[in-house]
């Protein structure tokens, strides 16, 4: 029934002004305080679908993997979690002719994989602990391990000179067991070595109860860690203090539109740091510049850092870093057309 709407139109037509006015603003308060609650509805509901109340434990530890779980937990449920990671590190050694070395231990009716187990895997990962590493996975004849930086522990943000140094004993495990291998007349192993910085956490998924880590820096770390045949054929009599390399055979324009690395390598026992992380180093230690002449690897003055950094153990230990200048060669003589801008960092191992 229209009644009662009509009755209350007949009150008002009798009221005066004053009261009309005060009827106005009632109504005006309430369209608007309606409008700012519709809005508010919409945000809240759009935050409730952004939450989701889980109990199933993959999911859980997936999210608390990742830092995007929110538990709300009792005082006597509450346990000491880890601190989220900041950013982090990969370090990838990649055995170079491991098919061949399979081939001739095969032939000569001897185990590869113990080979590779006691001459390479096993020994590497008794150093670990000494950088606060972590193994990230084997594949087959390449070791990835990752040193992580955390929220609130400053005593433990020397990631960059941590994953040099274990680099480093990387390479004198290698040296030392090569010399057992000469005297048993066993094949010698020869690696390359990337070590590659990113200034963010990397991803984590599961696969049952085993975690598998995602992150750029694995690829870049593997790029690094390559040596190109064709560079290798044609430095392979080259006599030098340095094992690393690195060639632009893409004109600078074809750099600069590619988000890959492309650039060619030479690295045999070698070291290489990528440039975010050469930065990284200077901040977390005092690097020392100086000039050094070795005319039988370059004609011209190198640029040299060294510096030291403690090890969990509170032992310190050495770096020396070469800063070297990446030129544009012919891709098919491979002869230098000029230097470009852009460097690379080596770091070195070779006792002189």
């Amino acid at each position: 029934s229209l009644k009662p709407i009509r009755k209350q139109i007949k009150k008002l037509e009798f009221l005066q002004v004053r009261q009309k006015k005060q009827h106005l603003i009632r109504y005006l308060n309430g369209i608007v305080r309606y409008h700012r609650d519709l809005e508010n509805y919409k945000i809240l509901n759009d935050a409730m679908e952004r939450i989701n109340l889980t109990n199933d434990e993959k999911i859980l530890n997936l999210s608390r993997a990742n830092h995007t779980l929110y538990e709300f937990l009792l005082p006597n449920e509450k346990v000491e979690d880890e601190k989220p990671i900041i950013n982090h590190v990969v370090i990838k050694a990649d055995v170079r002719g491991s098919t061949s070395i399979t081939h001739q231990m095969n032939k000569r009716g001897l185990n590869p994989a113990s080979y590779f187990s006691l001459n390479f895997f096993n020994p590497i990962s008794d150093t670990l602990n000494d950088y606060g590493a972590v193994k990230v996975f084997i594949e087959g004849d390449a070791i990835i391990l990752s040193i992580f930086e955390r929220e609130k522990t400053p005593e433990g943000w020397y990631s960059v000179a941590r994953a040099c140094g274990l680099a480093i004993n990387m390479l004198l495990v290698i040296k030392r067991y090569n010399q057992k291998s000469k005297k048993n007349q066993l094949p010698i192993l020869e690696i390359g070595i990337g070590v590659n910085f990113q200034n963010e956490s990397p991803t984590f998924l599961f696969d049952g109860s085993q975690r598998i880590m995602i992150s750029s820096a694995i690829n870049l770390a593997d790029r690094q860690s390559s040596c190109s045949k064709s560079i290798r054929k044609v430095l392979k009599n080259k006599k030098s203090v340095f094992d690393l390399y690195v060639y632009q055979s893409a004109t600078d324009e074809e750099v600069r539109q590619s988000s890959d690395d492309i650039l060619l390598r030479y690295n045999v026992n070698g070291i290489e740091l990528n440039t975010p992380g050469f930065k990284k180093l200077s901040e977390e230690i005092n690097l020392t510049a100086f000039e050094l002449e070795a005319p039988a690897s370059q004609p011209k003055q190198i640029k040299m850092y060294t510096g030291k950094f403690p090890l969990t153990t509170g032992r310190f230990q050495r770096l020396i870093i070469r800063e070297g200048i990446i030129p544009q060669v012919d891709p098919e003589t491979f002869r230098i057309l000029k230097n470009t801008d852009r460097k690379y960092y080596e770091i070195c191992t070779h006792p002189k």
